[in-house]
């Protein structure tokens, strides 16, 4: 007989019934959907079943965004250090333009092996264990600030041949 279903996009489509509960690609618009048990009803929205949820806009106090922790952009272009703006702004109206922002200016530090080299990928490992997907010399010394460094993780850069321990490596990131 057949079952009649719809897409997540609401395009109806007629199967076979020996394909119930399994996974079914759309064949007009590609999507992967779970093929229902028995024939389902067209979907109430005229646009889709699932439509978008509406987004919200809303203020953030400034109080609460001078807590919030930084973000490391990670890009694929390699940056030199500079002097990063970090602080908050003075939503209270009335104040004159000069006291809006409140700025700490702060170096992007970086160790000596990332910044001789900022383009190369790292990736960590632990001993018997696997390795971490490569990433960006941003990333890493992230990693490295972070503090979660033990002593027991392998390094690999994109020009060494082997890996090679954390602790000879970047001794000064070990937690103590």
């Amino acid at each position: 007989m057949g079952i009649v279903s719809f897409c997540p996009q609401g395009h109806r489509i007629k199967v076979k019934d020996r394909l119930a509960g399994k996974t079914g690609v759309c064949p007009t618009c590609g999507a992967r959907f779970r093929i229902p048990l028995a024939s389902v009803e067209p979907p109430a929205s005229g646009g889709g079943a699932n439509p978008l949820p509406e987004a919200k806009i809303m203020s953030l106090d400034a109080t609460i965004a001078a807590r919030l922790p930084r973000v490391l952009l990670l890009s694929r272009e390699p940056e030199p250090a500079r002097p990063v703006a970090i602080g908050s702004v003075n939503d209270a109206p009335g104040k004159p333009a000069e006291e809006d922002v409140d700025l700490v200016v702060e170096e992007v530090r970086r160790h000596p092996l990332i910044a001789e080299r900022p383009d190369l990928a790292w990736c960590l490992a632990v001993p018997g264990g696997t390795a971490s997907e490569p990433m960006q010399a941003d990333a890493m010394q992230a990693w490295l600030d972070s503090g979660r460094a033990t002593g027991d993780e392998l390094v690999w850069r994109a020009d060494w041949s082997d890996w090679r321990p954390i602790a000879g490596v970047f001794p000064e990131s070990l937690r103590r």
